[in-house]
């Protein structure tokens, strides 16, 4: 694991749960994911077609709460909403 595309990554988050936040700039795409109407978490992805390098992915996994690898799996489809959802109650993020 090197890198991750960055749309691919995008629509992925999105079907994950997380949301396009009102708060963005012209520059990043702000991701936001809510649970019983609580922010759990956020992140951002650049607008640009670059790929997210490894320095990148270790940025966004600590902002979604997970590892890197499992990050990794929650941007390439393996790890679903729920078990995402479920990592994350293990964790006590979700009251």
């Amino acid at each position: 694991m090197s890198v991750l595309d960055a749309k691919k990554t995008y629509k992925n988050l999105k079907k994950k749960g997380f949301v396009d936040s009102v708060n963005h700039s012209k520059d990043h795409k702000r991701l936001e994911l809510f649970y019983n109407d609580k922010l759990v978490c956020h992140t951002k992805i650049s607008h640009g077609n670059k790929d997210i390098g490894k320095y990148l992915i270790k940025q966004m996994s600590f902002q979604c709460k997970l590892d890197k690898n499992k990050f990794v799996d929650l941007a390439n489809c393996p790890l679903s909403k729920e078990e995402y959802i479920a990592i994350l109650e293990e964790k006590g993020l979700l009251q």
